[in-house]
């Protein structure tokens, strides 16, 4: 959890949000939000009407997956779990209520993660990523 704070603290984007996805103690791949990179998908934002991509952001977990599967990595995603951390304006990390994305719980139950883990004011939540997915898409 600690990494993965550090990354978003480290992150120049304007919300600082971090994923790191781990198997068997073992870092596999991490990401931070921001523009999306040459060949990244992205979100669909208005480009072409406002010049810039300021709306447009490439998800902290979008970001790590498509990381950890690039070549053959898509078979270490199994079982991996991703830990996922949004930063306040004061660099400490938002304990509210977890963030729930369709589009990246798709991505990553798809491809084999198995947990989701966030901190919370009370501690860890843990979801699998049948049931991040589950709320995911009744939030969509």
């Amino acid at each position: 959890m600690e990494r993965a704070a550090e990354l978003a603290r480290d992150s120049h984007a304007r919300t600082r949000h971090a994923a790191v996805l781990v198997r068997d103690g073992s870092l596999l791949a991490w990401g931070t939000n921001g523009v999306p990179f040459p060949g990244e998908d992205h979100c669909y934002c208005k480009f072409g009407e406002r010049g810039d991509h300021d709306q447009c952001r490439t998800h902290a977990e979008q970001r790590a997956i498509t990381l950890a599967r690039e070549g053959d990595g898509w078979r270490g995603l199994q079982g991996s779990k991703l830990i996922y951390v949004r930063l306040g304006a004061d660099d400490s990390v938002r304990l509210e209520d977890p963030h729930f994305c369709a589009r990246c719980s798709r991505m990553a139950l798809s491809l084999g993660v198995a947990e989701w883990i966030f901190a919370l004011s009370d501690g860890l939540a843990s979801y699998s990523s049948a049931d991040y997915d589950k709320i995911a898409q009744l939030s969509w």
